[in-house]
């Protein structure tokens, strides 16, 4: 976030869904080496870009972000990067109940360039957005979901993924 906020701070730009993307990938693609010279592995990432009305997305993996309408359902409007969604056909319901949704086949990692698939839409006033884990798409019920939104202090101690969510009100 810093190396995105000194970017915008020294003149690049944000202020169209074109620019957000080009700086979102070229701070991705600047930080992969110095983040896996001392880390392995992989991991998935979500970045939101909120400028002038536009909401842009960047994303590899599984986590996700979706639209809170008023009875705290949400729309998910990322589909995930799994093997169980390899046609990019399936809701978040129906891959919660299939094991290969674990099987990630997008990510940050070393050795292979950023490559993130980008979403962008209209960000209304007043909406919102919810960004969150598989382990909160995938491994809580609907209801639970509603119920964590509505009552965000809630303790939650019987899941065995990570269960990660930002509710974001614009």
């Amino acid at each position: 976030m810093d190396t995105y906020q000194s970017r915008v701070e020294q003149g690049s730009g944000d202020d169209t869904h074109e620019l957000a993307t080009q700086l979102i990938r070229s701070v991705l693609t600047d930080l992969h080496a110095p983040l896996f010279s001392e880390l392995c592995g992989s991991t998935s990432y979500l970045v939101a870009v909120v400028a002038n009305g536009l909401l842009t997305i960047a994303y590899e993996g599984d986590c996700g972000c979706g639209i809170v309408d008023a009875r705290m359902g949400i729309e998910w409007i990322t589909t995930p990067h799994c093997l169980a969604n390899w046609k990019r056909d399936r809701s978040h319901r129906e891959l919660a109940c299939d094991p290969a949704r674990n099987r990630i086949t997008r990510s940050y990692k070393i050795g292979k360039a950023p490559d993130p698939e980008i979403v962008i839409r209209n960000a209304l006033a007043g909406e919102r957005l919810v960004f969150a884990t598989d382990g909160f798409w995938a491994d809580m019920s609907e209801a639970f979901q509603a119920e964590v939104l509505r009552t965000p202090e809630i303790a939650i101690t019987d899941m065995d993924d990570d269960i990660t969510w930002i509710d974001v009100r614009l």
